[in-house]
C-alpha cells in the first residue's frame, strides 16, 4: 500500500496556468459620481437625525445626564465665542495693515503707472505728428509721382507712330496671304 501511494504521489501532476481574465473596470460617469454623492449626503443626514433624535430621547429619560451635558454645550459654547473673538480681532488688526500697505505702497506705483502712460501719450503724440506723418506725405508724394510718370510712358508709346513691318493688319485672319 504505501508503494501504491508513493507512486500516486510521483507521478507528475499538470501544472495548471491560472487563466487570467482581464476585466475592464466600467469607470463611473459624471452622473453616476453625482448620484453616488447625492445618496451619500441623504444618508449622512439621516444618520444624523437619528442620531439627533436618539440622544434627545436618552437625555429626556435621564436628567442628571442631560444637565452634565448641558453644562459641557455651555462651557464649549463659551470657549468657541472666546476663539471667534480673537479671529475677529486678528482679522481687523490684518485689514488694518491692509489698508496701510495700499496706502503707503500702492498709491505711489498708481501714480508712477498714471505719469508712465501721459509720458507715452506725449511720445506717441509727437513721433506721430513729426515722424510718421512726412513719411506718409513722402510715402503718397513718391506713389503719385510714380503713377503720373508711369502713365507718361504709356502715353508716349502710344502716340508714337509705328514701322510699317511692326504694324498687324486690323481684323481679318493674319495667316491668309491677299491674292491667294
Amino acid at each position: 500500500m504505501e508503494q501504491e501511494t508513493s507512486q500516486i504521489h510521483q507521478e507528475p501532476i499538470a501544472e495548471t496556468q491560472p487563466t487570467q481574465v482581464v476585466v475592464e473596470e466600467a469607470l463611473p460617469t459624471g452622473e453616476q459620481v453625482s448620484k453616488r454623492t447625492q445618496i451619500m449626503i441623504i444618508g449622512g443626514a439621516v444618520l444624523f437625525l437619528a442620531l439627533l433624535v436618539a440622544a434627545i430621547v436618552l437625555m429626556a429619560m435621564n436628567e442628571q445626564a442631560t444637565q452634565v451635558i448641558r453644562d459641557i454645550a455651555i462651557v464649549f459654547v463659551a470657549v468657541e465665542t472666546f476663539l471667534i473673538g480673537l479671529a475677529m480681532l486678528l482679522l481687523i488688526f490684518q485689514i488694518q495693515m491692509l489698508i496701510q500697505v495700499l496706502r503707503d505702497e500702492v498709491q505711489p506705483l498708481l501714480r508712477s503707472v498714471n505719469d508712465t502712460a501721459s509720458t507715452v501719450r506725449g511720445t506717441t503724440a509727437f513721433v506721430s505728428q513729426n515722424v510718421v506723418s512726412p513719411f506718409i506725405k513722402l510715402a503718397g508724394f513718391t506713389s503719385a509721382v510714380q503713377r503720373v510718370t508711369s502713365n507718361l510712358i504709356h502715353i508716349a508709346g502710344a502716340a508714337r507712330p509705328r514701322s510699317k513691318s511692326s504694324q498687324k493688319p486690323i481684323g481679318g485672319n493674319e495667316d491668309v496671304q491677299p491674292g491667294k
